[in-house]
């Protein structure tokens, strides 16, 4: 069926392959390969006609007559098509690439191990509350080819580690690696290539900015921002000021981040009880660089009660453990790699339960007064939830039912 004319493969069907697959249409012959079972793959998908007719198995792939691959982030690295696309010298390369290479607007690319989103909406809030058009795309949910050309006046591109494994030629206007910390480790060889991805990001940077206090980021850099023991919201403001300084806008940053809502199950402080006690949200925490951040920024309100656990991703958790004991009251654990965060964690502060519901109410019955009672998982929620949105509501309606009562 592909072997009598050129086609470009888009591998993943998901959210980004259909941005892709919409950027195609009209121009170029293309396919959808996805490892995942035809039942289990998103409904939008197979409910375009034009999309599900394209699906095309590994078996009836024709190498030779591929002339391009996009791939979408989620798809595995390893995987054979890869493999083979390599040995083929067939070109590689991601919504994200094509997007710095062909969009008219001034590129921002934020990178990090934690804090993407964050900074990402606060750089899209403050350009356009001061009349540029701006939108902040990519990893953050926005597939990027969705907005190419629309007239963007700038492009604030958020990129994991994994979009920048796939995007070997990424050009921007400015470049900027907020962080560098342990995760995803059971997607990368070692912490080294993890680091080196995200630095690479500064290859073809007009501008470059970085941490200065984070010594897995690169020290060549033309601007770099302070960090150093200050709280998660003045580190995110820090960031954003340098990078509106260095577009040589005159912007009142504080006037214009005013009405700035912060996404949530970002250290979402949501309740507060007649006790004092101060309930906070921090789900979207799924490595443990995140976590210690919440955990250095919830001790001012008082002694932390934990909520931690959840699927690991391949990180040795033996110094942070240690880091848990030091600086909590309660550590409550749960979820696929409990047993692996306890290590170093005090018996009588150390609490291991069956689930997560278990999890908050044992934490709610250990909390005293004016105290905090903290979910940082450190730890992606896949073994138990669809992800840590789904992680952080559960946790809000639990806490916010057992206080209603």
């Amino acid at each position: 069926m592909t072997g009598k004319e050129d086609f470009v493969l888009v591998l993943g069907a998901g959210l980004t392959g259909q941005s892709i697959g919409r950027y195609l249409e009209n121009k170029e012959n293309f396919f959808f390969f996805d490892t995942r079972k035809l039942g289990d793959l998103p409904k939008n998908f197979l409910a375009n006609k034009s999309y599900s007719s394209k699906l095309i198995e590994e078996k009836n792939i024709r190498y030779k007559n591929i002339s391009e691959i996009i791939c979408s982030p989620g798809f595995n690295k390893k995987h054979l098509i890869l493999k083979k696309a390599k040995e083929n010298k067939i070109p590689i390369s991601s919504d994200i690439e094509i997007f710095t290479k062909k969009d008219n607007s001034i590129k921002i690319i934020i990178t990090g191990t934690n804090g993407k989103t964050t900074v990402s909406k606060m750089i899209e809030h403050v350009l356009n509350e001061n009349g540029f058009l701006a939108k902040a795309i990519g990893n953050i949910g926005n597939p990027a080819l969705d907005y190419l050309n629309r007239g963007l006046d700038y492009s604030i591109l958020e990129v994991s580690s994994f979009q920048i494994e796939i995007s070997s030629d990424l050009e921007s206007d400015i470049a900027v690696v907020l962080n560098i910390s342990v995760d995803h480790l059971d997607k990368h060889d070692s912490f080294n290539e993890y680091a080196g991805l995200k630095n690479s990001i500064f290859k073809k940077a007009k501008k470059t900015i970085g941490s200065k206090s984070d010594k897995f980021i690169s020290d060549k850099l033309d601007i770099y921002f302070e960090d150093e023991e200050i709280e998660i919201d003045d580190k995110n403001f820090n960031a954003v000021k340098t990078v509106i300084d260095s577009l040589k806008l005159t912007i009142d940053l504080k006037k214009s981040l005013k009405n700035f809502k912060k996404p949530a199950h970002r250290f979402e402080i949501f309740f507060k009880d007649s006790l004092g006690n101060i309930f906070i949200n921090d789900s979207k925490a799924t490595n443990i660089g995140a976590c210690m951040e919440a955990v250095k920024t919830a001790s001012k309100f008082g002694e932390i009660n934990i909520l931690c656990g959840g699927d690991g991703k391949g990180t040795d958790f033996s110094e942070f453990s240690s880091f848990l004991n030091n600086n909590c009251k309660n550590i409550i654990l749960f979820g696929k790699d409990k047993d692996l965060i306890k290590k170093n964690i005090a018996k009588e502060k150390c609490f291991l339960v069956n689930d997560f519901k278990d999890a908050v109410l044992k934490a709610s019955e250990l909390i005293s007064s004016n105290e905090v009672l903290l979910l940082s998982p450190g730890c992606a929620s896949f073994d138990a939830f669809l992800n840590y949105e789904e992680r952080g509501d559960f946790f809000k309606k639990i806490i916010l039912g057992e206080k209603n009562h």
